[in-house]
């Protein structure tokens, strides 16, 4: 999970076509999905709900024709008696041709793990992940840090990410961040009442369009373009429900999906990032916080989400 923490057609008269410029072409704006916390993360997780919700989430991307790379907790799969059935969850994403990433085996925070614990935490989180793409002549390639916590501090952060190459690891960073974790869980409390559960998925594509917003400004404001963004949301009932209608919002805002390598190779992920401490934030922001930049607070949850996410005793 993260923290709370963002784009005319002229008509001219044909005796002045000649004189009028062309139309600069609009900005392609492009985008990577990513999906954090394979196979499942939410309340109510039993096997037959993870497997209802792997299986519309996987047909939902499929539908939708989106390169996505997907993030694995294998401590998730280490269930008495439940072991081979939840590793068929992973299995299906790997069979739907998806990319997954190391996300460690049991999602701590480097914020307050020791360096050596988290190393293995990451050594033991990709082994079986790595023997299913391994049949299809793939491997584990990318790491996403837990809570988006990249360590408490400089030193700590430069030495694990050097550790990490050593390993073959790239850093998938996130540029969209947001609060989507509480939508999710509101929609997970409002199980059973259709109608409340209709009306947070329309208050989550509405929230996710203003955070759009945000981060395509800041990253302008950094960058003087449009940049290859990369967006984090989680493997839960939410999206295993209404990603067609996210993405959809996505492509009304003129987004194209790309897969993860090809927005990795925009320059601006070369960028100078020395933030280190506890809260997990976009990569826009730690650039911003590199360079000396200011830039405003992120979209606020709705706050009726948020009193049924997280409902006073």
């Amino acid at each position: 999970m993260t923290r709370l923490l963002l784009i005319a057609a002229v008509t001219v008269a044909s005796a002045c076509a000649q004189e009028a410029p062309a139309p600069e072409p609009a900005a392609e704006r492009t985008m990577a999905v990513t999906i954090d916390d394979l196979p499942f993360v939410g309340l109510g997780g039993d096997l037959a709900h993870q497997q209802r919700v792997t299986r519309d989430l996987l047909a939902q991307i499929a539908a939708a024709g989106v390169p996505v790379t997907g993030f694995v907790n294998e401590g998730k799969l280490d269930v008495e008696g439940e072991r081979r059935a939840r590793t068929a969850l992973v299995q299906a994403w790997v069979d739907a041709g998806l990319d997954l990433g190391n996300h460690t085996r049991d999602h701590p925070s480097l914020f307050d793990t020791p360096l050596a614990a988290f190393q293995d935490q990451v050594r033991r989180g990709a082994p079986i992940t790595n023997r299913l793409l391994a049949a299809r002549g793939d491997s584990v390639r990318y790491f996403r840090h837990p809570y988006l916590n990249t360590g408490p501090d400089l030193e700590t952060k430069r030495a694990f990410e050097a550790w990490l190459v050593g390993e073959g690891y790239t850093v998938a960073p996130v540029t969209h961040d947001n609060a989507e974790y509480v939508y999710a869980r509101a929609y997970d409390r409002a199980a059973g009442d259709q109608a409340l559960q209709a009306r947070i998925a329309d208050a989550y594509v509405a929230y996710m369009d203003t955070t759009a917003g945000y981060y395509e400004a800041l990253g302008r404001d950094l960058f003087g373009r449009e940049i290859a963004h990369v967006l984090l949301i989680h493997a839960n009932a939410l999206n295993a429900d209404h990603l067609g209608a996210l993405l959809a919002m996505f492509e009304r805002r003129g987004y194209g999906f790309v897969s993860l390598d090809r927005a990795l190779a925009d320059p601006v992920y070369q960028s100078d990032d020395t933030y280190a401490g506890r809260a997990g934030i976009s990569w826009l922001q730690r650039w911003a916080l590199t360079r000396g930049l200011p830039f405003g607070s992120e979209p606020p949850v709705d706050p009726w989400v948020e009193d049924v996410a997280y409902p006073e005793p």
